[in-house]
């Protein structure tokens, strides 16, 4: 072993330093032979000791334990009311892709060669949007052991097809839509759904949580919850209009007749014959209004389909009908208290759109029968 004056050693070839974390001294490896790097490794060091950026005894722990640690924790949020219950579910699901790339790693060994080489692999199955939650993810339990710092310059998010929001419909879609949604009573439930998200700008699995408890005929009041929301933000009372007031009396009226009589009971119940776990029938056994629908994809895709717009999405008349609101001259202000979460590339979106709706407005003028402008004598100048 070789000393040097700066406080680096070389051992086996690798350049090493010593550092005080708590009251303990430790040997850390700067992982290069280049006396060069080796020194500016032991300076980032240094000032991350003094702005107590230094990793923590949790960056010894392998992935799948901080995973786990990290998972634990946001079960508890979940538990709190301050992560939605939908935002868990996706986390733990992504977290398998993680778990399987970085499954017996050290946290403090990841480096960014490590995750780059992942998001090459992901990316060749997955969009580059949900590689980027993943690696959401993984900054959130690098962060809790305090490693993702010296990664952090290094690292860019995979760009991602803005395509900005949903297509909307026009006046004579909609209004064809809503007409072939009217005549197949088996697509009542579709129908209906598809009512309150264009009235009211919900989205599916937020209309899939209401409960009896949320939803007001009288004061026309629609209240989201936290639970069923995409972001906290999200949570809100939305106003009902009177088409969306009718399609909530119908999913009242349906929900007393499957049985929910509870304020709890959820308005759209969950239909048991979907439920096939350990091989048992459940044909027969009617809805349990304590759990919430998981779909109507399938009268929904039909539904569609025959009304020949096989590319629409619930989701995108959440979309319309923020469209409707930014045409109708709503300030920014109020589409987000009436949608919730809106992003930033959203409201640029739709404040062009307001914009555009304003100029077709203006430019009604010219043809109201004003006579034609000509072009002036000049002015006498005093």
């Amino acid at each position: 072993m070789r000393r040097d004056n700066d406080g680096l050693h070389k051992r086996r070839g690798i350049w090493h330093y010593r550092l005080k974390i708590g009251s303990r001294w430790r040997e850390v490896s700067t992982r290069t032979r280049s006396y060069v790097e080796a020194k500016k490794v032991r300076q980032k060091a240094l000032e991350a000791q003094d702005e107590g950026r230094l990793p923590s005894d949790m960056a010894k722990w392998p992935f799948d334990k901080a995973a786990a640690q990290w998972l634990a924790v946001r079960e508890q949020q979940v538990a709190t009311n301050t992560l939605s219950a939908r935002t868990y579910d996706s986390e733990r699901y992504l977290l398998r892709s993680l778990l399987k790339g970085f499954c017996g790693k050290r946290l403090g060994d990841i480096t960014m060669h490590d995750i780059e080489a992942y998001r090459l692999r992901r990316a060749r199955t997955v969009s580059p949007r949900t590689v980027n939650v993943e690696m959401k993810i993984l900054r959130m339990i690098l962060r809790r052991a305090k490693t993702w710092n010296r990664l952090a310059d290094d690292y860019k998010p995979l760009p991602e097809n803005k395509r900005g929001p949903g297509r909307a419909l026009s006046p004579e879609q909609e209004m064809h839509l809503f007409e072939v949604a009217s005549s197949n009573p088996d697509w009542d439930v579709a129908y209906n759904a598809a009512m309150l998200a264009a009235h009211t700008t919900a989205r599916g699995e937020e209309i899939r949580g209401l409960r009896l408890a949320d939803v007001d005929p009288v004061e026309r009041t629609m209240t989201i919850r936290r639970s069923s929301t995409k972001t906290d933000a999200g949570c809100r009372i939305a106003p009902l209009d009177k088409a969306a007031t009718w399609a909530l009396v119908r999913l009242i009226e349906r929900a007393r007749i499957l049985g929910g009589t509870n304020p709890e009971h959820y308005l759209f119940p969950f239909y048991r014959f979907r439920q096939t776990k350990n091989g048992e029938s459940p044909a027969g056994s009617g809805y349990d209004p304590t759990r919430p629908a998981t779909s109507w994809r399938s009268a929904w895709e039909s539904l569609r389909e025959k009304a020949g717009l096989p590319w629409l999405r619930i989701h995108d008349l959440r979309h319309h009908c923020i469209r409707r609101l930014a045409e109708s001259g709503a300030p920014d202000h109020v589409i987000m208290s009436i949608a919730g979460h809106v992003s930033k590339e959203m409201l640029q979106h739709y404040s062009h759109i307001r914009m555009e709706a304003k100029r077709t407005a203006v430019a009604a003028l010219d043809r109201s029968g004003e006579p034609e402008l000509k072009e002036s004598a000049e002015l006498p100048v005093n």
